[in-house]
């Protein structure tokens, strides 16, 4: 066997809002995990919405076409091998692909047992990835921003968005469910069951019980996180900055993401908190009438009727008189006079 044999997907939500992914095999009783990955709930929507998936379509093309000729009687080491190095890096383009390596593995033992089992789950991987992507992006813009119709509730935008035929799929059926104990903070073993309270409780390890869900497809897995984030209901916006869409975490009126600016240090949030700052600061009728001379002082500079020494004396004096001004310990129309006492005719 090429792929890791008797593997198992799951998703569960953490009770601070982390939605984690795991993808592992189970092999004579040793747990072997090949894909672990915990961030923000609804990070997974945006990254359907954000990530281009044509390099990716290439790639599940390429697969789809090794798997064509592979049945029991061609047991061909060197394709599975491939279909291996091919598929894996998925799992970092997008955790749904997690499905695709399992479905996979399950094909591969079922030849290996002589099992001519069918090959068409990549063509309902891709055709459902693809619906998948397209009902993200409508679920995203119609109905969890809700600065989209803002005075509709989610389930009313959900509605109007299936009456306007935005969204791809009519329900949110999803597979096997239960509940487990799960562990929270980086877990350092296989099962909390496994170990004592006394064990977790030395390694530092917090353990929560949470609803599971073990995916059979990657439409069940879509389905289950679409209707978890139409039920809370999950905000998420547009930023004002970079026009890209995040989750909303904390306040529900942010407007700008995290995302580090092109290049720059700085992220949206940041810049944010400058445009923010400028724009009360020129609501203030003393920096209006600052800047109004500010403008006038440069133009001498520029024509030559006043020297950059003077201007910078001039623009410190200016700064701290402005300063006095908004603190309300200068009248503006003094500190009017006093900007315009230069003036030239």
């Amino acid at each position: 066997m090429i792929f890791p044999e008797h593997m198992e997907f799951r998703y569960y939500i953490t009770p601070e809002r982390k939605e984690c992914y795991e993808l592992y095999s189970m092999t004579l009783g040793c747990r072997r995990t090949l894909l672990e990955k915990t961030q923000d709930l609804g990070q997974c929507l945006v990254d359907l919405y954000d990530t281009d998936f044509y390099d990716t379509y290439c790639v599940l093309s390429e697969i789809n076409k090794l798997l064509r000729p592979l049945t029991p009687e061609h047991k061909d080491e060197t394709a599975w091998r491939k279909l291996l190095e091919l598929a894996m890096p998925l799992c970092k383009v997008h955790p749904f692909f997690g499905l695709l390596i399992k479905e996979l593995s399950g094909l591969e033992e079922n030849h290996a047992y002589g099992k001519n089992d069918t090959k068409d789950i990549l063509l309902r991987f891709d055709r459902d990835f693809e619906n998948i992507v397209s009902d993200a992006k409508a679920l995203i813009e119609v109905c969890l921003d809700d600065r989209h119709q803002p005075n509709y509730s989610t389930a009313e935008r959900y509605r109007e968005a299936h009456y306007d035929a935005r969204l791809c799929f009519d329900d949110m059926r999803y597979g096997e469910l239960a509940t487990e104990e799960v562990m929270l903070e980086r877990p350092a073993y296989d099962s909390a069951y496994n170990y004592s309270v006394e064990k977790l409780r030395e390694q530092g390890i917090k353990t929560a019980l949470r609803e599971v869900l073990y995916p059979n497809t990657v439409r069940d897995l879509y389905n289950y996180l679409k209707g978890y984030c139409l039920r809370l209901p999950l905000p998420i916006h547009k930023c004002k900055n970079c026009g890209r869409y995040f989750v909303v975490t904390g306040n529900i009126t942010q407007d700008y993401c995290t995302r580090l600016m092109e290049g720059s240090e700085k992220t949206c949030r940041q810049m944010g908190a400058v445009v923010q700052y400028q724009s009360r600061q020129m609501k203030n009728p003393a920096t209006k009438e600052f800047t109004r001379s500010y403008k006038a002082h440069n133009a001498r500079v520029r024509y030559g009727t006043m020297t950059k020494a003077e201007f910078t004396a001039w623009s410190k004096e200016a700064r701290a008189k402005r300063a006095d001004c908004i603190a309300g310990k200068l009248p503006l129309e003094e500190f009017v006079a006093w900007l315009d006492s230069d003036r030239q005719r």
